[in-house]
């Protein structure tokens, strides 16, 4: 008895099929991945800036009511008057607590808690001040406050330049 004969029924797709699928999400994966990754950079860059406005508006309350600019970038923070600061000429000065109206600066959590905050380039697990922000004690520079962090922003400035 001859067998009878059934239209072909297509189960799957071509190896061809296959092929040009991916080919067209890989194309389209190189047109957004760039995009996105630049988006976040660059709002990792304006949460910086911003930070960084935060943490020296800080500093200049605490030097417009003590006189002095703060020791360790934790004084803008400390809820009572550290022992001293540094005047213009970078001599150590006594901080009468009549004067200290802190804390200067208060962001809820911030690095470890302490209410400073962390710098989007840096993870926030990491609970050293010092590798969030530099705070140089060298004359001329006080109460000046920059990216710890090494590189270039978007737009080819040094983040330590913000």
């Amino acid at each position: 008895m001859p067998r009878l004969l059934r239209p072909s029924t297509r189960r799957g797709f071509t190896l061809i099929e296959l092929l040009i699928v991916i080919v067209i999400i890989a194309v389209l994966a190189l047109i957004v991945i760039p995009r996105v990754t630049s988006a976040t950079r660059r709002s990792k860059e304006a949460v910086l800036k911003d930070n960084l406005h935060s943490i020296r508006t800080g500093i200049q309350l605490f030097y417009a009511d003590t006189g002095v600019y703060p020791t360790v970038l934790t004084d803008i923070v400390a809820v009572t008057a550290p022992g001293t600061g540094y005047d213009d000429s970078g001599a150590s000065r006594p901080i009468p607590a009549s004067t200290f109206k802190g804390p200067y600066l208060n962001i809820p959590g911030g690095i470890a808690n302490t209410g400073i905050p962390v710098n989007p380039f840096v993870a926030a697990s990491v609970a050293d001040v010092t590798q969030h922000w530099t705070y140089p004690a060298t004359s001329g520079q006080w109460g000046t406050v920059q990216s710890a962090v090494n590189g270039t922003s978007l737009d080819g400035e040094p983040y330590s330049a913000f």
